[in-house]
């Protein structure tokens, strides 16, 4: 039997990616299992094959399993799963609303609305759907589809631990940061909202923290959009905003061994791997309330309502800063909350829901 998975772009540091490497590796104690990918980065798996080279229909079984890990439109995708014969299995991870790149990249908000118009025929072709939180899965109930199984992305939210932080890094830190550092784990997005994150920490270090430092980790895959950030940095006058770009897991590492706060304004979360990982680093959390990322946090962050402005942020950033009691109760609650996404967890609770599929204990079949 093969149960082989596709995903639109494989990269390093994409949690769609490793989602279905960790998928894949389990999948194959049992099964033959590969993943395909429309688009693969120089520096991805090289074990992920490129569409282009899928097996044809004649070698495969409509018994076997397609996997689609849905996270942006592509047409030739869907009309790709939409002509084989195999059994097709989706697990959605949520598409970002194409309002938010309208203005900054059209092309991408194109290619966002397609996924949103290709969804229902998908839902509708798929034996089988899986989303990785309940937020997910309430969007796909509300179009119709109400047989959705929830399972977190199986993700080694530990392997920051267990690698050695990068020493340069470690070396630049002192110097960079000479005070509070308030840390943005995620790439540089509109719906991430690192304008509000400046906004905010404009304010803290004009009134209580002239050295803490907002340190942004992450590339910037959206060149418009990251000069017009560094152009309200500039207009700020503020230098107090560091862009790390893209970072290796040990230079992560060594990002968040040495936060004192983690900070996201996004808009928009499928499920929010950052927030976990901070948990795993003992660093508070301070979030709004968007998407599933209450539902991730489930209690261990400080989760600020949605309408949430940089002049009340600045303010939890304050008191997370200086209020060791709260501090000590947000790690405490995350110590307690990422064990449920430990590595082998997460991967157990997805091999499960596929297992339920093959069988036919869950979906339905064609």
């Amino acid at each position: 039997m093969h149960i082989d998975q596709i995903v639109v772009g494989a990269a390093v540091g994409d949690a769609v990616t490793e989602s279905a490497i960790r998928i894949r590796n389990a999948l194959r104690n049992t099964v033959e299992s590969n993943i395909y990918a429309f688009h693969r980065e120089p520096n991805a798996d090289q074990d992920i094959g490129l569409m282009e080279h899928y097996p044809l229909p004649s070698h495969r079984s409509p018994d076997d399993i397609i996997v689609y890990h849905v996270s942006i439109g592509e047409p030739g995708i869907t009309d790709f799963v939409l002509h084989r014969s195999e059994r097709l299995v989706l697990v959605y991870h949520n598409m970002t609303p194409a309002s938010f790149f309208r203005d900054v990249d059209p092309v991408f908000a194109d290619l966002l609305d397609a996924g949103r118009r290709e969804l229902p025929t998908l839902l509708d072709r798929a034996e089988a759907v899986i989303a990785v939180s309940e937020f997910n899965a309430n969007e796909l109930r509300a179009m119709g589809r109400h047989d959705v199984v929830v399972a977190a992305p199986p993700l080694n939210l530990r392997r920051l631990l267990d690698i050695e932080p990068d020493p340069q890094i470690q070396a630049i830190l002192p110097v960079a940061v000479p005070g509070k550092m308030l840390l943005f784990v995620g790439q540089v997005l509109p719906h991430k909202r690192p304008d509000l994150l400046v906004a905010a920490h404009h304010l803290l270090v004009t009134n209580d923290f002239p050295d803490a430092r907002l340190v942004i980790a992450g590339p910037s895959r959206n060149k418009r959009y990251a000069n017009a950030l560094r152009r309200y940095i500039d207009d700020l006058a503020l230098d107090t905003v560091w862009f790390t770009g893209g970072l290796t897991d040990g230079e992560l590492a060594a990002m968040y061994r040495r936060a004192d706060v983690v900070v996201t304004a996004s808009e928009h979360e499928g499920f929010c791997v950052p927030i976990v990982e901070a948990f795993n680093h003992d660093v508070p959390v301070i979030a709004r309330d968007f998407g599933a990322v209450a539902e991730t946090a489930r209690g261990a962050a400080l989760v600020l309502p949605s309408d949430t402005g940089a002049r009340h942020m600045a303010e939890a950033m304050r008191r997370v800063l200086t209020d060791d009691a709260l501090r000590d109760t947000l790690v405490a609650r995350g110590r307690e909350r990422r064990e449920h996404f430990t590595v082998d967890r997460t991967t157990a609770g997805m091999l499960d829901a596929i297992r339920l599929i093959v069988s036919g204990q869950f979906g339905r079949r064609r």
